[in-house]
């Protein structure tokens, strides 16, 4: 097993230990967590909801390895992971893996049925936990489920991280971005405000007809913004 990912893998289970004795905690955890324990999301393929089943995610499927390839991507990071059901069946190109999730008994569900050499799972909140070094963070269907607040928190996390690049859902069908609540849902489009991140270096089209993307950004371009 390469030391680089046992290295990340060893320092986001202290963190996430540490994250367990703070008396102070933004909640993020335990809004997932009650979620995924009440079904939720209301989807029998997969507890992280429709958006996670075969049918909704064939097109990221067919590209993703194509972009994986085209950026020379060696490690991925999964920015929230859920419970592993579409990606287990795409080619990464050989990149390692690393799954990162909120919820604890999703992590160790993973970790029982998928964890390998090359694939590993941590419990780590992506707003708030110091990230792992990645050459790309995958960040599919979260932000729509974060507040504002959180996205922010999470965008910087990346940004001030070592990570290389994001690939984020963004919608450009969306003109003005609502608030939420963390735990509920609206679709967000990345590239207005209050983000307002540059224009993407590389687009898959998810869906046509809702404006369902996936956008690709290089983080140090997203350091002055």
């Amino acid at each position: 097993m390469p030391k680089l990912l046992i290295g990340n893998v060893l320092a986001c289970q202290v963190r996430a230990v540490r994250r367990m004795f703070r008396r102070e905690t933004d909640g993020i955890e335990s809004i997932f967590t009650k979620i995924y324990r009440n079904k939720g999301w209301g989807e029998d393929e997969s507890v992280s909801g429709p958006g996670s089943t075969l049918a909704r995610t064939q097109v990221i499927r067919e590209k993703l390895p194509a972009l994986i390839r085209k950026i020379g991507a060696e490690s991925l990071l999964d920015a929230a992971c859920g419970d592993f059901n579409w990606i287990q069946h795409v080619d990464l190109e050989g990149a390692r893996y690393l799954g990162a999730e909120v919820v604890p008994e999703i992590v160790e569900l993973n970790r029982r049925r998928y964890e390998s050499e090359s694939r590993k799972f941590v419990l780590l909140d992506i707003a708030h936990d110091e990230l792992p070094a990645s050459d790309l963070v995958l960040c599919r269907d979260c932000f729509i489920h974060l507040s504002n607040a959180h996205i922010h928190d999470a965008l910087a996390n990346f940004k001030r991280s070592e990570c290389k690049f994001l690939i984020a859902t963004t919608h450009v069908s969306v003109k003005k971005n609502r608030d939420i609540a963390t735990g509920g849902w609206r679709s967000v489009n990345l590239m207005i405000p209050p983000f307002s991140l540059p224009q993407p270096i590389d687009v898959i089209v998810e869906n046509t007809d809702t404006g369902k993307c996936l956008g690709l950004w290089r983080l140090d371009d997203l350091r002055n913004t």
